[in-house]
């Protein structure tokens, strides 16, 4: 798969024909001491998540996901730890967010495994990928419903988002800008 956002060779992403992408080698040591403005994030990130060293810039993962509730919370500390270290600390709150809506759709509807990607261009990308080929859909809940708000709620806050088929399975994705856009009556 292709998001035009991310142009050019380094930025491209392309689905794998026959098999699922293999994981990013992780490192088996916890970050290093830190004393800048993500300390605290490199404090708790899991050593499981860390970039491996001598990736593709501006690319980190693909990262496997247990299939239990730890899922999300090792998502979010990702995506926050990442965003940090690319000096998008801004963006993370609404990353984790939206990351977390995917992955336990992944876990509640998916089978097979999970994996998390996460790609920078002229946006953020964020890539969630399991074994179902069916795709998410944005549903309009009524007020007594229980479920079917999490894909309304990655519609409302990323400036895009997707989802593609693939060889095993799908990757469900959404955007999020580097720069807040124009505001006021002449971008409206």
């Amino acid at each position: 798969m292709y998001h035009p956002q991310f142009a050019g060779p380094a930025e491209a992403v392309v689905s794998q024909p026959s098999a699922a992408p293999p994981p990013t080698p992780l490192p088996g040591t916890s970050p290093g001491p830190d004393t800048g403005p993500d300390a605290d994030i490199e404090a708790e990130l899991d050593p499981d998540l860390t970039p491996a060293a001598g990736q593709a810039p501006g690319m980190a993962g693909p990262w496997p996901l247990p299939r239990s509730r730890e899922a999300c919370s090792m998502a979010r500390r990702a995506v926050r730890h990442t965003l940090f270290s690319w000096g998008l600390g801004p963006l993370a709150d609404t990353a984790e967010l939206l990351v977390s809506e995917l992955v336990a759709n992944a876990l509640l509807h998916a089978e097979g495994p999970v994996h998390l990607t996460l790609l920078r261009g002229r946006g953020v990308c964020c890539q969630v990928g399991d074994g179902s080929r069916d795709l998410p859909r944005v549903q309009h809940a009524a007020a007594e419903d229980e479920f079917g708000r999490g894909m309304s709620m990655v519609d409302l806050l990323a400036c895009d988002w997707g989802a593609e088929r693939t060889a095993w399975g799908k990757t469900v994705w959404f955007e999020l800008p580097l720069a807040a856009p124009p505001e006021g009556p002449d971008h409206a």
